[in-house]
């Protein structure tokens, strides 16, 4: 029994080493560069022999392209900027040893201005990250998935998604408008009062049905521009529709 971990990466020098130490457990690293103009490159070398470049075509695709870089009999998939604390680790080295599954879900908590929310919808995460190598990612832009049942591991994967709140609206700037394309592409149309009706009840979902608020700040602030991302990416497809 063999684990391979397949990485895809642009610009991640800020925390592409936590990920690759965390992941140290696994007989073989592959990752997948489309072009990091910092120090990403450089520091997978240190921990991979098997650091490839590939333009980039899209999550789905990138992430199958590393999956087929490796020999291993399972694979672990995680994002750059994603960390496997060391109570996973041990989990799914001792899970494998006897385990007659093809597929495991893993649990991923957020971790949004320095601290892991827990309410607001958004954990438990669980996604299918641990499976035998023969399994594929749908090839999407975004929101990629392998289409297969698991058993739900224990213990958990922490997300940095976002540095500070410059770098969630980068980011929100760049998602909102793939997943409006997405849903251009599938000739989706909502009606110009839809957005207002979305944010508005994303957010009541978000702070009151889902507790976020118990979160403090940090949670309250994540529900707030939550619900104001789920208004763009439907403003966007309006505008896109419109052309």
């Amino acid at each position: 029994m063999t684990i391979g971990c397949a990485i895809i990466t642009y610009n991640e020098e800020h925390i592409i080493e936590k990920a690759l130490r965390s992941v140290a457990f696994c007989d073989e690293i592959v990752v997948v560069d489309s072009g990091s103009s910092d120090n990403t490159v450089n520091i997978a070398k240190k921990y991979s022999s098997k650091v490839y470049h590939k333009d980039w075509e899209g999550y789905g695709k990138q992430k199958n392209f590393a999956i087929s870089k490796l020999s291993t009999d399972w694979v672990l998939s995680i994002d750059a900027d994603e960390v496997v604390t060391q109570e996973l680790a041990n989990e799914i080295q001792n899970t494998l040893k006897e385990t007659t599954q093809d597929a495991f879900l893993i649990n991923r908590q957020l971790v949004f201005m320095g601290k892991p929310l827990r309410f607001g919808g958004v954990y438990p995460d669980y996604n299918l990250r641990l499976f035998k190598r023969y399994m594929r990612f749908e090839e999407s832009d975004v929101h990629e998935k392998i289409k297969q049942k698991g058993k739900k591991l224990k213990n958990k994967i922490l997300h940095y998604s976002y540095d500070n709140l410059s770098d969630y609206i980068d980011k929100f700037n760049k998602y909102t408008s793939l997943i409006a394309k997405v849903h251009h592409s599938k000739s989706k149309r909502v009606s110009v009062f839809f957005p207002f009706f979305r944010m508005q009840y994303e957010f009541f979902k978000r702070f009151f049905l889902q507790l976020a608020f118990l979160d403090g700040y940090r949670g309250s602030t994540y529900a707030l521009l939550s619900s104001f991302y789920a208004f763009v990416k439907y403003a966007k497809l309006i505008e896109l529709n419109k052309k």
